[in-house]
């Protein structure tokens, strides 16, 4: 016997069987599991309703289209996220970075700063600190974490170190933040800028800034 195709269309509701079906497939995967799962399932149904119905092969053809569509769609969106990302990134960045239009004298020390943080070299860092708004009027810390202020005050100890120091270390490096900022135990929160992964970008951040 020859093989024989149903009809397109169901003789109560007057549709084309195949298409619906696929398409009602396509709709419920794409919402739940993606392109791929969507793809999946459709390449199941299909392999037997294109026995079965005369569109079959078309209704096919279709939801494939629409799926790839739909792959298009979320590839640009995701690309754009991530243009979007960097242009904040970089504005961020070149806000950091931008210099001032006169350069003030350096700032005086006030109150009590200890000797090492008041040197000549330092108070230029103190200076770009407070023109980027990272440092307020009395030295202290402005929208920056305990482990973010960790950083960067490891970034101003290595700045203002010799070479020698570097390499062998400097003793006591973080009493002076202690002392100046109120604070305990700044190891601890350097560790957690290393733990968190916070540690390289914000070290490449001030350095850049200090350094100019």
């Amino acid at each position: 016997m020859a093989n024989q195709q149903l009809p397109r269309a169901s003789p109560y509701e007057g549709f084309s069987i195949a298409r619906t079906v696929m398409a009602d497939v396509v709709t419920y995967y794409l919402a739940n599991g993606g392109p791929a799962v969507a793809r999946e399932h459709l390449e199941l149904l299909a392999s037997e309703m294109i026995k079965l119905y005369d569109d079959g092969k078309d209704a096919y053809r279709d939801q494939m289209a629409r799926i790839a569509a739909f792959e298009k769609q979320l590839q640009q969106e995701a690309e754009e996220r991530m243009m979007e990302q960097q242009r904040t990134l970089m504005m961020a960045m070149m806000g950091t970075m931008k210099p001032s239009g006169t350069r003030k004298s350096p700032p005086q020390p006030k109150g009590e700063l200890p000797p090492r943080l008041s040197t000549e070299r330092a108070m230029q860092m103190w200076q770009r600190l407070q023109e980027a708004g990272f440092i307020d009027d009395s030295y202290q810390p402005v929208g920056l974490s305990r482990a973010e202020a960790a950083v960067l005050a490891d970034v101003m100890v290595f700045l203002m170190s010799t070479e020698n120091e570097r390499l062998m270390g400097v003793k006591g490096k973080w009493r002076p933040f202690e002392i100046l900022w109120h604070r305990r135990n700044m190891r601890a929160d350097h560790y957690r800028a290393l733990q968190e992964g916070k540690e390289p970008e914000l070290r490449v951040k001030f350095t850049t800034l200090l350094e100019q």
